[in-house]
């Protein structure tokens, strides 16, 4: 680093990590070693404000830098982080993403003892709980496992926040 450029401030790289839970902001990637990046460049700005930081793997960062990811998707990413954390879990919005990256029809076998965990993007109806035929009951709990599946509001949720671009 340049003697001219100052470190990030340690609680201000914590505030952008956190928000991102200490991975990749593009919800496509989430890749978990992380950079934090200056949305207009630091040459520009010359400080290091939390708006202006977003948390980017080393390949999305060099994206970015290269102007593949422009600036106004990076605070459309940053804006999003804000709005999807505090309304689902990070295991809540993991299984979104990877649903809408499997495309129509994928499903992921969930335990059934398990779907509190999943219970407002069920809610919501972005997600569908197939139960599985034949169940297999122990001690009357189900011991085989349901299915879950994107719904067609969930792929809209996830396209609204721009989660397809990257």
């Amino acid at each position: 680093m340049s003697e001219e450029r100052p470190a990030i401030p340690a609680d201000l790289r914590r505030r952008v990590l956190v928000e991102a839970g200490h991975r990749c902001a593009i919800p496509t990637c989430r890749y978990i070693e992380v950079d934090i990046h200056h949305i207009i460049p630091w040459e520009t700005c010359q400080n290091h404000e939390y708006d202006n930081l977003i948390s980017l793997c080393s390949n999305c960062h060099r994206r970015a830098d290269r102007g593949e990811i422009d600036r106004k998707s990076l605070r459309l990413y940053k804006a999003n982080l804000r709005f999807a954390h505090d309304k689902f879990s990070q295991l809540e919005l993991d299984i979104l993403f990877q649903l809408f990256q499997a495309g129509d029809g994928a499903s992921i076998q969930w335990p059934p003892f398990l779907h509190i965990l999943v219970k407002r993007i069920s809610d919501a109806g972005y997600i569908a709980i197939h139960r599985a035929s034949g169940a297999v009951i122990i001690s009357g709990m189900q011991a085989s496992p349901d299915y879950l599946v994107i719904t067609p509001k969930g792929r809209t949720f996830v396209n609204d926040l721009g989660l397809h671009e990257c």
